[in-house]
């Protein structure tokens, strides 16, 4: 323990200046319990060897989710493009832009993960395809089939070419490819790029993928230059990078880097702290990346890691679960029992559970608000609240719903309660100036509506009402 003090103390310390530095305490401590039950679960894999394990684990999850992908695309889409129309919910309105599109997601939030899901599912298929013999190998083959047309269903540019890549490390690492067969792989593997290309030739020909994550890595870059020593808090980038976001730019409360948001929410000491604890064990585990045996996990790994770059990764909690178990896979660790892995795996587990059950309930009421019933909405709200208290989205929607009710002084109430949680949110700004103009507090109503528009500079209508109330100050 007094071996590693020196790398331990200092990241504490700096993780405590981080956590100064959070606007919003409770993502913090959110983040931070994430972070640390990922790296609970990778020492708690690590004491296993997982690759027939896995086997079962990841043929059953391919069955249900690959299965489900094309009853997304050709029963649930056509029936939701069926309907009269989206409807006048915002959150109707997205989903059926989401649908049009034609790009499934299975059971995940995005079609970029689903691609990334997939594509490390199709890993295990192949290797589990050369290790089976007779029927076994249908089955396998089998799911590679129906895997590969589900890839190419996420239209996912990215998840074809990750899954390129590692596919071919893990097939010249383990040794089960010859040399001769690499073209009619890559006349294979390219024919389903194009065809994903052909899918999505309007975005690609305009390069509005390259684009976005271009602009989403300039926005990073300015939260990081504008607070480089501290950073701004684990779990805080989405409160940071809308101050950072310029008008014509989309919007994004991810930095599609996973380094580039640590390093936002981190600071650049903290980050460098991290490389600096973690480049040598890296070092001394990277040789087992090109060992025929660590063939299936180094190339996950692989893809994981591209999928980083490229998006925010590990940030996702199926990007993140494994990650943790496929490297767990390729390092020895030296560390205490099991019991005890199981333990803090198992508390922080409990945590986010908590957690995402709150945000769970903060989703279903923002859906029954947005149809909208408010009786429904605030139930859902107050019972998000029960388990969070200090979520400010849900405190958001109660005092969205007074606003409605015209409860004007429940309303202030609750948007200061806000305040309290993330004193630079936007909209509980916005509504606050309002209040306080409308009772006549013409410079408190300044000062919030100022700090509405710094918050968002894209939105028009807190630009605008911050126009209004500065001209309108001096009478």
């Amino acid at each position: 323990m007094l071996k590693g003090g020196w790398k331990i103390l200092p990241a504490t310390f700096f993780l405590l200046l981080n956590f100064s530095a959070s606007e919003v305490k409770g993502l913090f401590f959110v983040r931070l319990a994430y972070f640390f039950f990922l790296l609970a679960f990778f020492f708690l894999c690590s004491c296993f060897r997982l690759e027939k394990i896995l086997a079962p684990i990841s043929g059953g999850i391919a069955l249900i989710v690959f299965i489900y992908g094309i009853i997304q695309k050709f029963i649930l889409f056509p029936w939701i493009l069926s309907q009269v129309g989206p409807g006048p919910s915002i959150y109707s309105q997205a989903m059926h832009a989401r649908v049009a599109s034609g790009r499934i997601f299975a059971i995940f939030p995005l079609p970029t993960l689903y691609a990334m899901v997939c594509g490390l599912l199709l890993i295990f298929i192949v290797h589990y395809f050369y290790q089976a013999r007779g029927r076994g190998r249908i089955f396998w083959f089998f799911l590679l089939l129906l895997g590969a047309f589900n890839l190419v269903l996420t239209q996912s540019f990215g998840g074809v070419i990750f899954f390129t890549l590692a596919v071919l490390f893990y097939l010249f690492v383990s040794g089960v490819f010859k040399i001769r067969y690499l073209a009619p792989l890559l006349m294979v593997l390219a024919l389903v790029f194009f065809t994903v290309t052909a899918l999505r030739f309007s975005e690609a020909r305009e390069l509005a993928p390259v684009k976005l994550r271009f602009a989403n890595w300039l926005q990073a870059g300015r939260v990081i230059a504008a607070a480089p020593l501290l950073g701004v808090g684990l779990g805080n980038y989405e409160t940071a990078v809308p101050a950072h976001v310029y008008a014509g730019e989309p919007a994004s409360i991810y930095a599609h880097n996973f380094f580039l948001q640590l390093a936002a929410e981190s600071g650049i000491p903290l980050f460098l702290m991290l490389i600096a604890i973690s480049f040598p064990f890296l070092k001394k585990n990277l040789a087992n990346l090109f060992h025929p045996e660590n063939a299936l996990f180094a190339s996950a790994a692989i893809l994981i890691l591209l999928f980083n770059i490229f998006d925010v990764g590990n940030y996702f909690f199926a990007a993140g679960i494994s990650f943790a178990v496929v490297f767990s896979q390729l390092v020895k660790v030296d560390g205490p029992a099991r019991l005890r892995h199981v333990a803090v795996t198992a508390l922080l587990a409990v945590v986010l559970l908590v957690n995402e059950a709150g945000s769970a309930q903060q989703r279903t009421a923002d859906l029954w608000l947005s149809r909208p019933d408010l009786v429904q909405a605030e139930a859902h709200y107050r019972q998000a609240l029960a388990l969070n208290p200090w979520a400010y989205r849900s405190w958001l929607g109660l005092a969205h719903i007074a606003w409605q009710q015209n409860n004007f002084s429940e309303a202030e109430r609750i948007l200061k309660k806000v305040l309290q949680i993330y004193p630079e949110q936007a909209y509980a700004n916005y509504r606050l100036s309002q209040a306080a103009q409308r009772r006549g507090a013409y410079l408190t109503a300044l000062v919030h509506a100022r700090q509405a528009a710094a918050a968002d500079k894209k939105n028009r209508e807190y630009q605008r009402w911050h126009e209004f109330i500065q001209a309108n100050f001096a009478r």
